[in-house]
């Protein structure tokens, strides 16, 4: 199943599900970043925080991106994504959770695994904490990892005034062309529209008319 754009309200019925810190800002760096889960994983502290405060862009480092480390990794470059608000408080709130007022450990892992420490939750558990989080919600399906940055991009899209260029370069895509794959709209959204088209009863009434038109003037 493809994943698909969350809705606002959805959004918080997600997080409402959520009941720690760390997966919070899993789903807040992904609606907030737009990031890939494999680039979200590879968080460490020391991208995050610098003096015991969130610092104002993440840097992502080339090999920690899609295609950073294979035979075309020259034509992907390091990506840096701004902090807002809403992403330094749940950086805060997960940081506070962990490790009190202490400032992290620079190299430790953001997304820390209760069962494997020190290492890194999986793709695998990312998805699980997903999805098990958006079935308590009572979400349709499709809520997936990639759903967030889905989201991002679409959240982008608006505000940005429909203009895709700026959307790419968020997203750090190669071409204006798979940018535009994010944006594809759901088909629900697609039907809802097409039933919403004002010039269905327009129509019937105009042909409504003309045979009555013809109709007068076949009786003269």
């Amino acid at each position: 199943m493809i994943a698909r754009f969350i809705e606002p309200l959805e959004r918080h019925a997600l997080l409402d599900e959520l009941k720690n810190s760390r997966d919070r800002l899993l789903v807040q760096m992904g609606l907030n970043t737009g990031l890939r889960v494999g680039s979200l994983l590879s968080l460490r502290w020391k991208q995050l925080v610098w003096d015991g405060t969130p610092v104002p862009a993440i840097e992502v480092p080339r090999r920690n991106l899609k295609g950073g480390k294979g035979r075309h990794k020259k034509s992907v470059s390091s990506h840096r994504l701004v902090v807002n608000e809403t992403l330094r408080r749940f950086i805060m709130e997960h940081m506070q959770a962990e490790f009190g007022g202490k400032p992290p450990p620079p190299e430790a892992w953001v997304f820390a695994s209760r069962k494997r420490w020190p290492g890194v939750i999986s793709r695998q558990h990312a998805h699980a904490i997903l999805t098990a989080a958006a079935a308590r919600a009572g979400l349709a399906p499709g809520v997936a990892p990639h759903s967030l940055r889905r989201s991002f991009a679409g959240d982008l899209y608006e505000l940005g005034g429909h203009c895709l260029l700026k959307v790419q370069v968020a997203l750090a895509h190669s071409s204006p062309e798979v940018t535009a794959m994010y944006l594809r709209p759901e088909q629900d959204a697609v039907d809802d529209l097409i039933r919403g088209l004002p010039f269905h009863t327009q129509a019937a009434a105009s042909i409504a008319s003309e045979s009555e038109a013809l109709s007068c003037i076949s009786g003269v």
